[in-house]
């Protein structure tokens, strides 16, 4: 047979299968993709004109506007405002571009509390200056939505720092966590309430706070660094955008002004804020000597071993004896102590 009659007569029906299957999968990545990319995109085109009449440098470099991690992250930042050291906005989107991981994340999030349902997420750090930092108290606030605050508390260490507090100020859908409820009549604003109603649907929290958001695990990192928190559920709405946008514009043009200027409490209401990071501070000072204890002990043991493992039987029954008179004088001296007292 001539090649042209192998190929005629041959049955492409795998092959052919195996072609449609990926040019599919490739059709629904690349469209899951570009879902995504106009999600993203849509936002940071949305909030630059704020950033660029606020901060001096807008952008990751001058020429790259942000920074795309894969078809799920982006990140943009922006430095160069008064009292505001940086503004970084973390966008977390649904894996469009991977049905099959979209549908597992999204099944197994109804058997196991440890995955979470897949959501297209908007984190906003704005981290304050040192200077104004200076300026105004240590202290941790947050408006939360109901319905999920024991996850916030879970996910951010900051908000297990502080008490739930309900009030008429707030829409019925929010709650207050703070250190202290007399923080409320100082942080909470008319034209806050009223961008609060308008992203009922899209914001998840949003929080003041001096703590880390991971739990610490050295000391060094209890050390206080002020920002302002804002997560939101991002959408390809225009008006939830819109609502997005113009909180993030009075929280740039305006709010971060008020905490700097106005947010600070009474001597009664500081001390309750000291003491909670004081307990903070011996807690984990507890857990790293106890850990050191732990790793000294293990040592000295491996050491013993090997020094042992070194020995004659004669010499290994010499240290042992010596051990055991060593153990029974501090025994002894024990029951002298309790005896005297």
């Amino acid at each position: 047979m001539t090649l042209f009659q192998r190929l005629t007569n041959y049955n492409w029906k795998i092959e052919l299968f195996a072609i449609a299957v990926i040019a599919g999968y490739f059709t629904l990545y690349k469209i899951g993709a570009l879902y995504n990319d106009k999600i993203a995109k849509t936002f940071i085109n949305s909030i630059v004109p704020t950033l660029k009449e606020n901060f001096f440098q807008v952008g990751v470099t001058q020429n790259q506007l942000y920074v795309q991690d894969d078809n799920q992250n982006y990140t943009l930042y922006s430095t160069g405002r008064l009292r505001i050291e940086s503004f970084i906005a973390k966008i977390n989107l649904k894996p469009r571009q991977n049905l099959f991981m979209w549908l597992m994340e999204f099944i197994m999030s109804f058997f196991f509390d440890t995955v979470p349902v897949p959501q297209d997420l908007l984190t906003i750090e704005l981290t304050f200056d040192e200077d104004s930092s200076e300026k105004f108290d240590n202290f941790i606030w947050a408006i939360v939505t109901k319905d999920k605050m024991d996850n916030y508390r879970t996910e951010n260490y900051f908000l297990s720092l502080t008490k739930t507090s309900e009030s008429p100020k707030l829409p019925i859908q929010f709650v207050f966590m703070n250190e202290v409820s007399e923080m409320n009549d100082v942080l909470f604003t008319k034209k806050l309430s009223d961008l609060l109603i308008s992203n009922i649907e899209t914001l998840k929290f949003l929080s003041i706070t001096d703590q880390p958001i991971e739990k610490p695990d050295k000391i060094s990192e209890l050390k206080p660094i002020k920002k302002l928190i804002l997560q939101f559920n991002l959408s390809n709405s225009t008006d939830k955008i819109n609502s997005i946008k113009n909180l993030i514009n009075y929280i740039v043009n305006d709010y971060v002004d008020l905490i700097a200027t106005r947010a600070s409490f009474r001597p009664e209401l500081t001390r309750k804020i000291k003491k909670t990071r004081e307990n903070e501070y011996n807690k984990l000072k507890k857990v790293l000597d106890d850990f050191k204890k732990d790793e000294l002990n293990a040592k000295k043991i491996e050491e013993q071993k090997k020094l042992k493992a070194s020995m004659t039987p004669e010499e290994q029954q010499k240290l042992a004896k010596k051990q055991m008179e060593r153990k029974q004088r501090k025994q002894m001296n024990r029951q002298k102590v309790r005896g005297s007292v």
